[in-house]
Order: C-alpha cells, then sequence, then structure tokens
C-alpha cells in the first residue's frame, strides 16, 4: 500500500519568494548574482522575495533556471518525496493571486512532482487589468468548470470556452485566458513543467 498524504490547511498561502529567498541564500547568491543568471531584474527578484508582487509563471521558470532548480520545486511548499498517494480536500489548497487570476494550487506538498495542478478563478471584466499573454516552457491543459473565458493565443486569435471545453497547448505558444462576463470562470488547470 502506498502511503496517503492530505493537504490540510485552507488557509494556507503560496509563499514562492520564500522558497526562492532560502535556495538564494542556500546557495550565497546575492540578489545581483541570481538577477544576472536569471535574467529578472534585482527589482522585481526583490519584490517576489518580499511578497510584494506575484511572480507570473515565466518569471518563475526563468528564477528556477537561475537556481538549478525546476519550476516546480519552486511552487512545492515542503521536501516531501517517494511514491505517494495525495489528497487534496475541496478548498485545501494554497492560494495565491496575480492581476485578474486566482490560484489554488494542488499537491504543493509533493516536491518530486512532474506537474503543477490548480483551479484558477478568472476575475470578470478585468480586462483593464491584462498586459500580454504569456510564454513559458512546458506543456498545459485546462478544463473550464464553470462561467466563460475567451482563450488568447498567438496561433489562434482568440476561442470563446465554456463549461466543459479544454485546451491542451505547448506553453512556449504566448497565451492568455480572459474573462469578459460579469460571472467569475473556475479553470482545472495543469502545467507540466
Amino acid at each position: 500500500m502506498l502511503p496517503t498524504k492530505q493537504s490540510s490547511d485552507p488557509q494556507a498561502k503560496l509563499d514562492v519568494g520564500g522558497g526562492i529567498r532560502r535556495s538564494r541564500l542556500g546557495q550565497g547568491l546575492s540578489l545581483s548574482k541570481l538577477a544576472t543568471k536569471s535574467n529578472v531584474s534585482k527589482s522585481n527578484l526583490s519584490k517576489v522575495e518580499n511578497n510584494v508582487i506575484s511572480p507570473t509563471f515565466e518569471m518563475i521558470e526563468k528564477i528556477a533556471m537561475g537556481l538549478g532548480l525546476s519550476a516546480v520545486d519552486l511552487l512545492s511548499q515542503s521536501g516531501e518525496s517517494g511514491d505517494v498517494l495525495s489528497f487534496c480536500r475541496a478548498g485545501t489548497g494554497v492560494k495565491a493571486t496575480e492581476g485578474h487570476y486566482e490560484f489554488e494550487f494542488l499537491f504543493t506538498e509533493l516536491q518530486n512532482r512532474k506537474m503543477v495542478p490548480f483551479v484558477t478563478t478568472v476575475l470578470p471584466k478585468q480586462t483593464e487589468t491584462f498586459k500580454r499573454p504569456a510564454s513559458h516552457g512546458g506543456e498545459e491543459f485546462f478544463f473550464v468548470l464553470s462561467g466563460e473565458v475567451e482563450f488568447i493565443s498567438a496561433e489562434e486569435s482568440s476561442s470563446k470556452m465554456s463549461v466543459g471545453d479544454s485546451v491542451y497547448f505547448v506553453s512556449s505558444v504566448e497565451h492568455l485566458v480572459v474573462n469578459k462576463g460579469d460571472e467569475e470562470a473556475r479553470l482545472l488547470w495543469v502545467w507540466l513543467a
């Protein structure tokens, strides 16, 4: 029988900044040195480490590469390893926000996972906060659980998606998900980093 693990703290917040700081200091790197190695400005690194800003997936990937880690390592909360059967009960994932997205990261207690599963809430009518489509390494999939979103990519200008629709794409394709409606939309999303 595989050992089981359960996520249990519904108030837990994702502390990517703290993980970056611990890794950086553990490797004896200054902010300037990590900025050079990761191609992320020293100012932005400091803001991420101090939880002033939430890093994008693209930024997480760059910082992870600068630290010699995987992006999954930075999105994990502890050093658990081995083969584990893990459960994440409703609402107990680790929370984070970035612009018009609210994330609930699932299974952050697993260090050696290959994918990052999360539930994304896309806030309604937040079009003024959109910057540009993102691109980074890996592959992604999401499934619309509720509401409606618009998937915008460099490959296809725009595609409206509603409950039950899904998309799979290579993350290097520029992509952005927006919600122009009145209700929030929820997506089950998986990133294979």
